[in-house]
């Protein structure tokens, strides 16, 4: 079973994103129409998941994974894409067509209370910035 913390977190990314949905324990988030950048991609959603590691909060979530087919509006490979479901974090927990992006959040630093410090939130705004590009991968 997830805790309580980690329900909460995930009772936040809900309110984003309302069909999100998460592992029994809490080790992976799902959300299936994740929105993607205006005209930066093929596409103006993909599915998004993440895993939650097992030391969670205080080791952050590391990578993501999208739909395998998701490419820049120009048809090449978005910078710190991967193919696959293996990804460096581990193998996606859902079945499908995976591909994954080697983001990893710098600095991860959790507060005792969930909105002083880094949670799934800012993990999913820093996953956004590296699909506008504007982070590095």
């Amino acid at each position: 079973m997830a805790s309580e913390r980690l329900l909460r977190e995930i009772a936040q990314v809900r309110e984003k994103h309302p069909a999100a949905r998460h592992g029994e324990r809490g080790e992976w988030v799902h959300i299936r129409d994740y929105p993607l950048p205006a005209g930066r991609y093929n596409r103006e959603r993909t599915q998004l998941l993440f895993l939650v590691p097992v030391g969670y909060p205080n080791t952050g979530p590391d990578c993501f994974f999208v739909d395998s087919d998701l490419r820049l509006a120009d048809g090449s490979m978005p910078p710190g894409f991967n193919a696959g479901g293996d990804s460096s974090s581990g193998p996606s927990p859902l079945p499908g067509s995976w591909g994954w992006f080697s983001w990893h959040p710098q600095g991860w630093r959790p507060g005792a209370e969930i909105e002083k410090g880094d949670n799934l939130l800012t993990f999913l705004r820093g996953a956004n910035a590296c699909l506008r590009g504007e982070e590095t991968v």
